[in-house]
Parts: structure tokens; C-alpha cells; sequence
């Protein structure tokens, strides 16, 4: 039996969207990768070929954070980052990001529940099962702009 992740793992490389998944895991584990006070003022905003854009928030951070930049790039190495580029920007505290996500999904319908489970039960894999469930789910309960 095949894990979960042994079959996406290619499907996300050849959907070109690498980058983008590394980048959510680093947003999702910002407040642990850099502590306090530091996390509050810098942001991953774009992860493009091993590179990392952080916004932060004003000049003065910026130029401390300058110095430490290869510091940066190495706890963030596990996540394939090899370099750190820093701008002005804006940043979201992965606080305010959560709740933006909550507002962008919307409640799963029975006739939602009824469709994913249709799509779902020819899968005879209990566990690939669950993880295409909860992607399909995933999926429906984002809010399009």
C-alpha cells in the first residue's frame, strides 16, 4: 500500500505548485520558525525557485534583519530555501491570516457531503480515501472571488 503523500508528491511537482505548498507550510509554521518580536515584523510573501521574499514591516527592521538574512535562509533550509530577500511590505501575523481564511471559507452542505462521498466510496484505500475526501472538502469550502 502506497501512502498519501508518495502519489502527490508528483502531482504537485508536475502541477508546477512546489513552491506555492512550501510557502503555506512556512506561513503556517511562521510563529515557530522566528519568535517573538521578530515574527511580528516580517511575513513570507513569495517562495520562487529556493528564494524567499519577506515583507517586513519598516525600514528600521529591515536593516536589522539585513545582518541576519544567511541566518534566515538556514533555519528555513528545510523547506528549500536557500536565499532570503527582504522588502517593504506588508505583513499579516499568521494571527490575522487565520481569520482571513476563515472568512474566505464557507459551510459544506449536505448535498456537498452527499457529492464528496459519491466521489469518494469507489476508493477502496481507506487512507488515500480520507485524504482525497478532505481535499475535496477543502476544495468546496473555499469562497471564489
Amino acid at each position: 500500500m502506497k501512502r498519501a503523500d508518495s502519489l502527490l508528491a508528483p502531482l504537485i511537482k508536475n502541477l508546477k505548485i512546489e513552491d506555492a505548498v512550501k510557502l503555506g507550510r512556512i506561513k503556517a509554521g511562521w510563529a515557530d520558525i522566528f519568535e517573538k518580536p521578530v515574527s511580528l515584523h516580517m511575513f513570507p510573501a513569495i517562495l520562487k525557485e529556493g528564494e524567499l521574499l519577506i515583507n517586513v514591516d519598516s525600514p528600521m527592521w529591515i536593516q536589522q534583519l539585513s545582518f541576519y538574512k544567511d541566518k534566515m535562509a538556514d533555519k528555513l533550509h528545510g523547506f528549500g530555501v536557500k536565499a532570503v530577500r527582504l522588502r517593504l511590505g506588508k505583513v499579516i501575523p499568521w494571527e490575522k491570516e487565520k481569520k482571513v481564511e476563515e472568512i474566505l471559507h464557507k459551510p459544506i452542505t449536505a448535498d456537498d457531503r452527499s457529492y464528496i462521498e459519491k466521489t469518494v466510496s469507489p476508493i477502496h484505500d481507506a487512507e488515500l480515501r480520507e485524504g482525497i475526501k478532505k481535499a475535496i472538502e477543502k476544495s468546496i469550502s473555499f469562497k471564489r472571488p
